[in-house]
């Protein structure tokens, strides 16, 4: 059975939307499910996905370090040892030789937690929500082709049943994302974790404006096959029904999208009642109308 974990970040009334355009809403009406991306495809909008602050990774450097130290001296002493022989006229080769295997492998170690750690956080795949009480005229814009686009209206509580209603053997954790200035000399290790997680609910603050919300998976790595791991998408099956408590029209899109959009929903059996024109951009008149029926 399928379980979402809802971090201490949000609640389940919290109104979210997903602004997307007709052919993904199509896609998934017809598939009944989210497509969760890897961390690692959004390596151009935003490179820095998946990682945190520096002073959490120099954090995390400090405590892989640790182990490292004392590789580092176990080397120095074997070093000294075969300095001590060489002066004593000694000749060791072998020890020579294991000598400079050891030194590899050190530093085969330290690139290892370099690739450990980036294999782990851009396989992480997420599926994106925006948080806000109402439409937002940002994300319109952002999401919508040429005005043409879409928004589905849910809740965190409807989201959460509507992937635990359906039997699939998945764990999916939802938070809502913290934007941070990643070089930032005064936060603490302890302002980059989010839920209890390093990772993916950090993004620099130049992306704040999302006001994001984010489902995501864990991968499963074997670390004896590290490098044959490649990161996939995942499809997560839902309940449509569960899912969608509205969906708006975008105020930009027009005819014939609007009827168009209105004629696909009703194919995929979604109540026209909950199908909403959006009004962002009417309603002024009748503010000023207002000045028209004063006393006189």
């Amino acid at each position: 059975m399928a379980r979402v974990k809802m971090g201490s970040s949000v609640t389940g009334h919290m109104p979210i939307w997903r602004y997307i355009s007709l052919d993904k809403l199509v896609n998934l009406l017809e598939t009944e499910s989210l497509y969760f991306t890897p961390l690692s495809l959004y390596e151009k909008s935003d490179p820095f996905e998946g990682y945190m602050p520096k002073v959490g990774l120099e954090a995390l450097a400090n405590l892989l370090g640790a182990s490292d130290d004392k590789l580092e001296h176990i080397h120095e002493q074997l070093k000294i040892m075969s300095e001590n022989s060489r002066n004593a006229g000694i000749n060791n080769p072998n020890g020579e030789e294991l000598l400079k295997q050891f030194r590899i492998k050190l530093d085969a170690q330290k690139e290892l937690s370099k690739e450990i750690y980036k294999k782990t956080t851009k396989g992480i795949t997420v599926n994106c929500w925006h948080y806000n009480l109402s439409e937002s005229e940002a994300m319109w814009k952002l999401y919508s082709e040429n005005g043409k686009g879409l928004a589905i209206k849910t809740s965190i509580a409807s989201l959460k049943s509507s992937i635990e209603s359906i039997e699939q053997d998945l764990l999916v954790h939802i938070g809502r994302v913290k934007y941070l200035d990643f070089y930032d000399e005064n936060i603490t290790p302890k302002d980059c974790v989010t839920d209890g997680h390093l990772s993916p609910l950090l993004k620099r603050a130049s992306f704040s404006h999302e006001n994001e919300i984010r489902l995501f998976t864990v991968p499963d790595i074997e670390y004896e096959s590290l490098h044959e791991f490649e990161p996939t998408a995942k499809s997560v099956k839902i309940s449509t029904n569960k899912l969608i408590e509205q969906i708006y029209i975008s105020p930009y899109a027009g005819e014939p999208f609007s009827s168009s959009a209105i004629a696909i929903c009703k194919k995929y059996g979604i109540n026209p009642e909950l199908i909403i024109e959006s009004k962002l951009l009417s309603g002024h008149q009748e503010l000023l109308d207002i000045l028209a029926t004063r006393k006189i």
